[in-house]
């Protein structure tokens, strides 16, 4: 065995046995992978882990979660839905938080992203949400079960788009969803690429730390 394969500074993800270019990931696989890919792609542990939270919640209602992770962490020039909906959440019931006014957000890249946390907002609020797309608007109770939003899947893929948070006036029971862990191999390669930059650069230092430091030996 060789000295990379041996050195745990440089261990990475165990790659997926394919069957073909779609495979099945259960909750847990799905939000361990979207936690180190946020990582990775720049978020704070604090913020990873809520995206890892996320992207489960999403598997949840029935959307392609690993998907529309990557690609709100590929958001460059639009407004990343990870950080927006992490700040609302963290400003839920405050008097500068979405209670007060209803909020806008102009050009957030793949806005369905910010339903898990409008979710965690009605349940910190006591009170229903409103996320307005324009062409859709849905209603977060914060209650369980999460609900059915797989006839969302078709705007998966919007950027750019107009946002409105609000109290909601209405609390529309929902289906429950049913959990999708599907992901595309090349989802997996570019999010677990993003997870493997979380792994520490091998060094003999790392190296020696890696191992034993004393010995058992009385």
């Amino acid at each position: 065995m060789s000295e990379m394969a041996q050195d745990p500074t440089r261990a990475g993800s165990e790659p997926p046995d394919w069957a073909g270019e779609v495979m099945q990931l259960s909750q847990s696989e799905i939000t361990a992978l979207a936690t180190k890919a946020a990582r990775g792609a720049g978020l704070s542990w604090g913020e990873a882990e809520e995206a890892g939270w996320a992207c489960g919640w999403l598997a949840r209602a029935g959307l392609p979660a690993p998907a529309m992770l990557l690609r709100g962490l590929d958001a460059e020039s639009s407004a990343s839905p990870l950080r927006a909906g992490i700040r609302l959440m963290d400003h839920a019931g405050l008097p500068e938080g979405p209670c007060a006014l209803p909020v806008t957000l102009q050009d957030v890249a793949e806005p369905l992203v910010l339903v898990p946390f409008l979710a965690r907002v009605a349940e910190r609020m006591g009170a229903p949400v409103d996320l307005d797309l324009g062409s859709h608007t849905i209603c977060l109770t914060g209650r369980e079960p999460v609900p059915d939003l797989s006839a969302l899947r078709g705007i998966c893929h919007r950027t750019g788009a107009r946002a409105t948070i609000s109290v909601s006036q209405s609390s529309r029971a929902a289906a429950p969803g049913r959990f999708d862990g599907r992901i595309e191999r090349g989802v997996w390669q570019s999010l677990d690429a993003l997870a493997l930059l979380t792994t520490v650069p091998a060094s003999e230092v790392s190296r020696q730390r890696a191992g034993a430091q004393s010995s058992d030996n009385d």
